[in-house]
């Protein structure tokens, strides 16, 4: 991935895997950095099927985690029979089953955070969560 921000810092002494170049669409300096490959991710989903398919929110991270990461986990607000039943719902998007590793009902599991369609955030205890970290 090409980033500028860093060029310059001390950064790069450090993180010899980083490699400046000439942009090639352009004559700018960039810095490629390697991508990261989590050995674990763990993520929340609108619904499953019984083969391990998921439905993720379109606007979030999760297809591009699942498919950077070594095993992916998915708790989620409803487990469905089939395929062809998590393609009716209107919103979302599909990771196929290939990129899952297991799969566990839960729902409410995304609280107290949002899971579009199903609950909004709940302030009130994202704020208690702040209020007692702060000790």
């Amino acid at each position: 991935m090409p980033v500028r921000g860093i060029i310059g810092t001390d950064y790069l002494k450090i993180r010899p895997d980083f490699k400046v170049i000439t942009n090639p669409y352009g004559s700018d300096q960039v810095v490629l950095i390697p991508p990261i490959r989590p050995d674990i991710a763990i993520m929340h989903s609108f619904a499953a099927d019984t083969a391990g398919n998921v439905l993720v929110d379109e606007f979030e991270n999760e297809p591009l985690l699942a498919r950077a990461s070594r095993k992916v986990y998915v708790s989620t607000e409803e487990i469905l029979p089939s395929l062809s039943d998590l393609k009716k719902k209107d919103y979302g998007l599909i990771i196929p089953a290939v990129h899952i590793a297991g799969v566990i009902l839960l729902p409410g599991g995304a609280r107290p955070t949002r899971c579009r369609h199903y609950y909004p955030y709940q302030e009130d205890e994202i704020k208690s969560y702040l209020k007692a970290d702060r000790g």
